[in-house]
């Protein structure tokens, strides 16, 4: 008789748990800056997304500071093999020239099995956030808003 409100409370807080794991889930890199203005920021997120090959998107509001690009997609002929990929960024001011930028760059990989490299067949699947890419895409806002970026220790050299 008691079982009832067990399974209830049982699946309530499996589905907090579930709630709680997505939010962790994609962390969105983030970081702070000072720019000129929020549309020169806006501009130069926007080239850097597509230098690095993400298709200009139709989703890019200014007036929400969000912008989608479109997907970057490389096709492989074996199941899982083949990706795509697109970056989101946001922006949020601090006040006094200060933004808060936060990167994402989502991926999905194709798992059609019997056509993998016709993108009409594809068969997308989410896959972990790309938080390379993420970063690569920071260190470029950085260094184009003169911004100092990190960089990794000095590589060795043999015989020094």
């Amino acid at each position: 008789m008691n079982t009832l409100p067990r399974i209830a409370l049982l699946a309530t807080l499996a589905l907090a748990g579930c709630a709680s794991s997505s939010e962790d889930k994609n962390p969105r890199p983030s970081f702070e800056i000072e720019a000129p203005s929020e549309n020169v920021l806006w501009a130069v997120c926007g080239q850097e997304v597509q230098r690095l090959g993400f298709p200009v998107g139709s989703d890019a509001d200014p007036a929400s500071r969000r912008m989608l690009s479109g997907w970057r997609t490389a096709l492989a002929p074996f199941r899982g093999k083949g990706h795509r990929e697109r970056a989101e960024v946001r922006l949020e001011s601090l006040g006094d020239r200060r933004y808060k930028v936060d990167v994402r760059v989502e991926s999905e990989r194709n798992m059609n099995l019997s056509r993998p490299i016709d993108p009409a067949y594809a068969e997308w699947e989410a896959q972990a956030d790309d938080e390379t890419s993420a970063t690569i895409l920071i260190q470029r806002i950085k260094g184009r808003l003169g911004e100092e970026i990190e960089v990794g220790p000095a590589p060795r050299v043999p015989g020094r």
